[in-house]
């Protein structure tokens, strides 16, 4: 009569590792599932641990949307993996999110590569709605977007316009024009010009490294 046999050590240690980390990632979603229940959510389906409803949006989500809102109005609540989201599906409470409770909804999120990379999320496009952000906004509208400097770079957009053209004709006599590549160089241009007065590409291709020391200087 054979006898049992206690596997390796190894396999013990990944035996009892497993359930462990299930029963942790099941404990989670309870406590985070029971915190949101407190709070007046709206409806949405059930999900799973982890990856909540992800599963639910397929390969077409605005129609996958589409459905859940027929089945749960037109203010849907979902986890898109661990990241709770609210889903407004009908014009009408778009309005009320996007006018009449804007102020109420206009801030960001705290994203971890936002505050490490751009000083603490303290840049225009990360940078909690405030009288900061306000500041900040009526400086950009000044002293970038007012008619006045937009038109001073007019010179710059249509030198770079031409230099488009000229970029296509010279492929189209090659044969096949990459559109996306031309176009790309075009709006890295102007952006370099306008912002640091600095040629992105010199007339010719991508050119990482004199880039990289573009950014450098600054």
């Amino acid at each position: 009569m054979a006898l049992l046999q206690w596997p390796p050590e190894e396999s013990r240690f990944i035996l009892l590792l497993f359930p462990t980390i299930l029963f942790v990632i099941l404990l989670m979603n309870y406590a985070y599932t029971d915190c949101y229940r407190k709070r007046k959510l709206p409806l949405g389906p059930p999900k799973l641990p982890v990856i909540g409803n992800l599963h639910q949006l397929g390969n077409l989500p605005h129609l996958s949307l589409l459905h859940l809102a027929k089945k749960y109005g037109p203010i849907i609540y979902l986890h898109l993996g661990w990241v709770p989201t609210v889903v407004i599906s009908s014009a009408k409470m778009a309005k009320e999110v996007m006018r009449t409770y804007d102020l109420v909804l206009s801030n960001r999120p705290r994203l971890f590569a936002a505050k490490y990379i751009f000083y603490d999320s303290t840049n225009i496009a990360f940078s909690p709605y405030g009288a900061y952000w306000r500041q900040i906004r009526k400086i950009c509208i000044l002293e970038l977007l007012s008619a006045k400097r937009v038109q001073s770079f007019g010179p710059v957009r249509e030198e770079e316009v031409a230099r488009m053209v000229d970029r296509i004709q010279e492929s189209s006599c090659s044969g096949s024009v990459n559109l996306s590549k031309i176009l790309g160089l075009y709006g890295n241009d102007v952006i370099c010009r306008v912002a640091f007065g600095r040629d992105f590409s010199g007339g010719g291709d991508y050119d990482s490294l004199g880039f990289h020391e573009m950014l450098q200087e600054f």
